[in-house]
């Protein structure tokens, strides 16, 4: 079956845990995707190689840990939202939000791979990629009459996903797949409170689907943000002529184009090059200065 492990005869868990822990990955890398029917237990015994009794016991740690549920006549499904048993103590009801934010840090500690493919020896961190694609968001809304907010929305969340997948550079989507943003969206947001899943989710899920004008300017943004570094990179000596082609090529929207195109015949340097020119003067200026001056 699909995205499941069979039973190692080498691991010296109990079959009912091997069975669990295998189900449980295949739901948390989308192979198992949230509302879908799992197999049989008659199905599930012969893959396993295991009772019914067993593969029961399995299901039942899935349904206490929130993954499945189980409909009367109809079969056992991947919840659309995981809820994970808590502990005796009451939780704050909003721990769950306070976890997502956390996760969301760990952005400023993964790099945007596909630079140091190019030798670049600190890249850009995806947090930092994702702030800069949420001024481009703003400004290409607004130039193609699309919801401002919603477009910055969606623009920084299109990579939160990367979390638990990393950033694949595309030398290594050639061989790994990793789980869908949809289905890594649903288990990050699993312990919030429904209305802010349905936002976090929806938000994803949107820019996925790439079908409203707001996803298509984020993800022009994307493009917009990955030329933008390119070019900064270029200054610093890298050949990013691969990715400034790349990322040009794949604009859909006229002011996305039309931007791309004031990028490259723009100096990365030239918005501070003006006051380095008149260094001295502006220090000489800022130090006759008194308190309370116009």
């Amino acid at each position: 079956m699909p995205g499941m492990q069979p039973i190692d005869p080498a691991d010296k868990r109990h079959p009912h845990v091997q069975i669990a822990a295998s189900i449980r990955a295949a739901i948390l890398t989308g192979e198992f995707e949230p509302g879908s029917q799992l197999p049989t237990g008659a199905e599930l015994a012969k893959f396993f190689g295991v009772s019914r009794m067993t593969v029961q016991t399995a299901l039942r740690t899935l349904r206490d840990e929130g993954f499945v549920r189980s409909r009367a006549g109809s079969g056992v499904f991947v919840q659309g939202q995981a809820s994970l048993p808590t502990p005796d103590q009451k939780e704050h009801p909003l721990a769950g939000v306070a976890t997502f934010l956390f996760e969301m840090g760990h952005l400023k500690h993964i790099t945007r791979a596909g630079w140091l493919l190019l030798g670049v020896p600190q890249p850009e961190t995806v947090a930092e990629h994702s702030f800069r694609v949420g001024a481009v968001g703003i400004a290409l809304a607004t130039l193609e009459g699309a919801d401002v907010g919603r477009t910055a929305a969606l623009c920084l969340m299109h990579d939160s996903h990367e979390t638990r997948v990393g950033d694949v550079p595309s030398v290594g989507r050639a061989y790994v797949n990793t789980a869908v943003p949809e289905a890594v969206s649903a288990h990050q947001t699993s312990a919030m409170p429904d209305a802010l899943t349905k936002v976090f989710q929806d938000l994803v899920a949107e820019y996925e689907a790439s079908e409203t004008l707001e996803a298509q300017v984020a993800r022009d943004a994307d493009k917009i943000e990955t030329l933008l570094q390119a070019h900064e990179y270029e200054a610093q000596g890298n050949n990013t002529a691969a990715w400034r082609e790349s990322s040009t090529a794949a604009l859909r929207t006229a002011s996305a184009k039309q931007l791309a195109q004031a990028i490259t015949a723009t100096d990365p340097h030239e918005w501070w090059a003006v006051f380095a020119a008149s260094y001295r003067e502006l220090r000489v200026s800022t130090r006759s200065r008194r308190p309370g001056e116009e």
